[in-house]
């Protein structure tokens, strides 16, 4: 219970309207002080600028009793209303204020409207249910939110968002059902799918979408978070699944072993014996030996002689352990993916050891998932994964989940190369890179692509796959939308370095009829300067330019390039001469001093004799 004087002393730190009117509710509490609340937003009133503070105080107007006032203060808000976020704030109080439910509405589909992102579209439609209501509203909320999930980059977290917000705000079961068939339909990789049936808290709904996150998965982190799922669900059948397809992908001993131990707990002891099998082949230290003979001795101790070879492979380890613990001393102290990859290498030439080489390459690749992708980084491990093991489908996902990741084409050219020049498996390499080049000329073409995006593919398909034919295709379809010299003699040189020297003659010959101005003919020469094409190649493509020329000014500006880029002042004067009758009046006069400085006054001979 608040005196006006326990009020008051609250005054100091009232910094807004908001504050202010949140004074004046509490005075209204028991005991009500109405003539001290009216004073207070009374002085304050006049001072609110922002929608949101006049709803504030208009909503103590109410309160007291003055509908006038408070009806004032809502045209205002609404007057002042400008974005999404106050819209949201006119909507309450059209509500709360006015009664005005359809007023409410309004205001709520204005600020729908502003309202792009996922989380701010999820809070409108909890407080629009909060304040009036409307479930039909919150689904037309919810279906803006949906789109807009579509098109992010971690779109699985956006739908398990908008889900638990339907869940918890709308509460309608059907609604939510059909929410999250569209979510699983629009999802493909496992870690979406398994995030989305995570969410579900519905074991028989979110069982479809296990089964096809078991099926699409191809790793054993993947399927690691999918078993426990399936252990929580104690669905025994289904961690049966689970741990069969783990065996076939499982490369480490520590892998091997942690299966082995749930093919025990579920009754399996034939697959337990086959990955505890392939755990000893895999070992990588004397303690990883250690823990295979406890295995052993754990789950299969009637078994003699595997315990026994286990403990002599274990005596042999611990007998030659003494470069092992050196390297697992460095190993203990790799704070860094190059250093990881530095000591991977040496342990594969020093100890030539693959299975301990593979373990730190492993280290490094989950150094790097912990990090925001770049090509660049992950570049060394693809070469080190290659050179080092003949785990190609480790390699292949390596490859294949860079190419998913890397959007634009500088990186994207680089997995290719990357892929094209792999050292010990250079079939799977190029196979590789020929599937993600052409699927990115599939985008190419599903797009509007530049003239450059397809010039830049066939320099890589040229370069990394040795393909002429693939890459001249790809010439074409630039050549096809070039519209400019630029592009036009970008295209010729290309086609030039392909070995096809009538066409990219052609080309250059096209690209000369594109300059129609004396500057674009002087700029078409200095690049195929560049090119270092013949000086007689180059006249050619510079007269097929003075074909094209128009206007006089630019006529005789494409003369004055023979001086500027050939020297030739023979040639020059004939074509002087040959434009002389297109000048007039000043532009006349400035043709004959632009003669006159780049031929000289030897072709001026009644200059000479006057002398």
């Amino acid at each position: 219970m608040a005196t006006r004087d326990a009020l008051s002393a609250k005054e100091a730190s009232c910094n807004s309207p908001e504050d202010w009117a949140a004074l004046a509710q509490e005075a209204l509490m028991e005991p009500a002080d109405a003539e001290y609340a009216k004073k207070l937003v009374d002085d304050i009133a006049g001072d609110c600028q922002f929608t949101k503070d006049l709803v504030a105080i208009a909503t103590v107007y109410k309160a007291l009793g003055d509908d006038t006032q408070a009806a004032e203060l809502m045209q205002q808000a609404e007057d002042y209303c400008m974005s999404g976020e106050e819209q949201i704030a006119l909507a309450e109080g059209k509500f709360k204020v006015l009664n005005d439910k359809a007023g409410a509405v309004t205001a709520y589909e204005q600020a729908l409207k502003e309202i792009a992102n996922v989380a701010p579209l999820l809070e409108l439609a909890k407080t629009m249910l909060a304040v009036i209501g409307d479930k039909e509203f919150a689904k037309k909320i919810y279906a803006k939110a949906e789109a807009k999930a579509e098109t992010v980059a971690a779109r699985a977290a956006e739908y398990v968002k908008l889900a638990q917000a339907a869940a918890a705000d709308l509460g309608d079961a059907g609604y939510l059902g059909e929410l999250y068939e569209r979510a699983a339909a629009k999802l493909s990789t496992p870690a979406d799918l398994l995030l989305l049936a995570n969410s579900m808290n519905d074991p028989a709904r979110a069982k479809p979408l296990y089964t096809k996150v078991l099926e699409s998965s191809g790793d054993v982190q993947s399927l690691a978070k999918l078993l426990e799922a399936a252990q929580a669900a104690k669905d025994e059948g289904f961690v049966k699944l689970i741990l069969e397809k783990m065996a076939g992908l499982a490369t480490t001993t520590p892998e091997l072993l942690s299966l082995t131990d749930g093919f025990m707990a579920v009754g399996d002891k034939a697959n337990a014996s086959k990955t505890l099998d392939a755990a000893e082949d895999k070992v990588t230290s004397a303690d990883e030996m250690q823990k295979v003979v406890d295995a052993t001795a754990r789950h299969f101790a009637e078994d003699s002689p595997r315990l026994e070879r286990g403990k002599q492979k274990l005596e042999k380890r611990i007998a030659n352990q003494a470069r092992y613990v050196e390297f697992q001393t460095l190993e203990n102290a790799l704070s860094s993916v190059k250093a990881t990859l530095h000591l991977a290498e040496r342990v594969a030439v020093e100890l030539a050891d693959p299975f301990y080489a593979a373990k730190l390459l492993d280290r490094a690749e989950k150094m790097l998932a912990e990090e925001p992708f770049q090509f660049s980084r992950t570049q060394p491990l693809i070469v080190a994964v290659d050179k080092h093991t003949d785990d190609t489908a480790w390699l292949t996902r390596l490859l294949d989940e860079s190419a998913a990741k890397t959007t634009d084409f500088i990186w994207f050219k680089e997995v290719a190369h990357t892929a094209a020049h792999l050292s010990h498996h250079p079939e799977l390499g190029l196979e590789k890179a020929r599937a993600y080049l052409k699927d990115w000329e599939a985008r190419l073409k599903a797009c509007n692509a530049s003239v450059y995006d397809f010039t830049k593919l066939a320099q890589a398909v040229i370069a990394d796959l040795g393909d002429t034919v693939w890459g001249t295709a790809l010439l074409n379809d630039a050549r096809a939308s070039a519209k400019d010299h630029y592009a036009l003699a970008h295209i010729g040189h290309l086609t030039a370095l392909v070995g096809d020297a009538a066409g990219a003659e052609a080309l250059y010959l096209q690209a000369a009829a594109k300059c129609i101005t004396g500057d674009a003919a002087l700029q078409l020469v200095d690049r195929l300067k560049s090119y270092e094409l013949s000086e007689a190649q180059l006249r050619k493509i510079y007269e097929a330019c003075g074909q094209a020329q128009v206007t006089p000014a630019d006529k005789l500006r494409w003369v004055e390039g023979i001086t500027e880029c050939f020297r030739d002042k023979a040639w020059a004067a004939q074509a002087y001469s040959e434009i002389d009758g297109q000048f007039t009046g000043a532009d006349k006069i400035r043709f004959h001093q632009s003669r006159m400085s780049r031929v000289g006054d030897e072709f001026y001979p009644y200059r000479r004799h006057a002398a």
